[in-house]
């Protein structure tokens, strides 16, 4: 199967713990992160490496599709259901997947303060 895309991307998890200390903690958390991915994270004692994992994954799938004009964060989903984490998407990122025929491989990591995510995009047909 052809890579169609290949993204990678790292993010702090202190600077997501500022972010949930803060005043606009609500706001951010609604505005990146679906309701099922903030009430998996947020009942986590690690909540803030959680988060950041997501962020990470979500950076690194816009990199991988080379941001697409309208993709929001909302159009991507962390899921973990039973194996590997993996996306479940809608909205341009699922058009955009669709378009190019493409299935979306995620790998995630968290160590060291920091967490890192990486998406091969790969020909489906």
């Amino acid at each position: 199967m052809a890579i169609l895309g290949l993204g990678m991307d790292i993010c702090s998890v202190e600077r997501i713990q500022r972010i949930l200390d803060g005043p606009r903690a609500e706001r951010f958390l609604e505005r990146v992160y679906t309701k099922a991915e903030r009430d998996l994270c947020g009942a986590r004692a690690d909540a803030a490496s959680a988060y950041a994992a997501r962020f990470a994954a979500k950076e690194a799938l816009v990199k991988a599709l080379g941001a697409p004009p309208g993709l929001t964060w909302q159009d991507m989903e962390v899921v973990r259901e039973g194996g590997p984490p993996r996306f479940r998407l809608s909205g341009v990122a699922l058009a955009e997947m669709e378009k190019r025929r493409a299935e979306a491989l995620l790998a995630l990591t968290h160590d060291a303060g920091v967490a890192a995510a990486t998406v091969i995009l790969q020909d489906r047909s």
